[in-house]
């Protein structure tokens, strides 16, 4: 009997491991390059906001303070928020199951600087927007020369070594 609950929990281990891996990919856009992050927290913040009005328009809801529209301003806060309350957690966690997990928190980190640079300098929403931002296949182009933002370089390729990694290795996101 004793071996069938070591195997529940073995179980149960395996499927909370892979729920903060989900969790890891589904948030993964906050530790890409800067341009990325921008573009996609514009968008997603665009997506909330439509959402927003929709509550109060149809359904008289005031809406959540990430979907209100008048506080859209406040992205760069709200991001850094998001960023300080649910990202950094979840990065670390998986870099110390992992050392090869670093760029991603590598990459939150840069971009949490970003966003912080952006809330010293009191950037709009609007100018988020407008920044100009193109993706190609291979590169992202920017032509917002007068934004000084960190880059962070490329994620180490090498999920061949990750694989490789012992389970043990991976214990610390159950902390």
């Amino acid at each position: 009997r004793r071996s069938g609950s070591t195997a529940e929990f073995g179980k149960q281990w395996y499927q909370r491991r892979v729920r903060v891996m989900i969790t890891g990919c589904d948030l993964s856009a906050i530790t890409k390059p800067w341009e990325v992050q921008r573009m996609v927290a514009e968008k997603i913040a665009s997506e909330f906001f439509n959402q927003g009005d929709i509550e109060r328009d149809k359904y008289g809801k005031a809406p959540m303070y990430m979907m209100d529209r008048s506080k859209r301003d406040e992205l760069p806060k709200m991001q850094v928020d998001f960023i300080d309350n649910i990202c950094m957690e979840l990065y670390e966690s998986l870099e110390k199951a992992n050392p090869l997990f670093r760029p991603l928190l590598d990459g939150c980190l840069a971009n949490r600087r970003n966003w912080l640079n952006q809330v010293e300098r009191r950037t709009s929403f609007a100018d988020i927007s407008n920044a100009n931002v193109t993706l190609t296949h291979s590169s992202v182009t920017t032509r917002d020369s007068d934004d000084e933002t960190e880059t962070m370089g490329q994620p180490h390729n090498n999920i061949q070594a990750m694989q490789n990694q012992p389970e043990e290795e991976c214990s610390a996101v159950e902390g």
